[in-house]
């Protein structure tokens, strides 16, 4: 029997339906326009964004694609799925590899998940915040290779990174103030991501 499920993520409420993690494995190594996650036993579609998400997820992207080159092995990702060591996989709005494993067509896995993500990127929205902030960042700890968490709000300029480095202790980046994700040894201004969006 199919059961529909209702998930309180803080001011909105997301549904699904219950689904093993066997089923949600099978589900999901099939190629598919829609990205589901797993979360206590109910599968969710979280395909689907505002034009503001949209567009600063296509700026992050922009931002960290332009330093790397075209030549070494990093490569960001959109709207695929991490790898969670123990638990189900999740989908970053953006997420940054230097594995070549994680995007060579020779080596990866299938069904392909990214295994070595050095960042990974949420934009926040009302329907997701809270699962952004607690279970799913709890996910992303368990990945040994993680360096670097960022939410993302897209309400107004700001952005807070948590380091592995830095015990996962939060970070805040307001207006004018620029990020810079060491180790990576990339910056992210501001102004340039919100730039035309807010």
């Amino acid at each position: 029997m199919v059961v529909d499920s209702q998930f309180d993520y803080g001011n909105t409420s997301l549904h699904g339906v219950a689904m093993t993690e066997a089923a949600f494995e099978r589900l999901i190594a099939v190629e598919s326009p829609y990205r589901y996650e797993l979360i206590d036993g109910v599968i969710y579609d979280m395909t689907g964004s505002s034009p503001k998400h949209s567009a600063i997820v296509s700026r992050i992207e922009f931002l960290l694609t332009e330093q790397l080159g075209w030549n070494g092995p990093c490569r960001t990702h959109r709207d695929q799925y991490v790898a969670i060591p123990g638990k189900p996989p999740v989908v970053p709005d953006v997420v940054l590899t230097c594995d070549r494993a994680d995007w060579d067509e020779e080596k990866y896995s299938r069904p392909f998940k990214i295994r070595s993500p050095l960042l990974a990127v949420e934009v926040l929205s009302p329907s997701t915040e809270k699962y952004d902030r607690t279970e799913k960042f709890r996910r992303y700890r368990l990945c040994p290779t993680l360096k670097i968490y960022m939410l993302v709000s897209q309400y107004e300029q700001k952005v807070e990174l948590y380091r592995k480095v830095h015990d996962w202790q939060e970070e805040q980046y307001a207006v004018q103030q620029i990020i810079r994700l060491d180790p990576l040894e990339f910056i992210i201004p501001l102004t340039s991501l919100y730039r035309g969006i807010l």
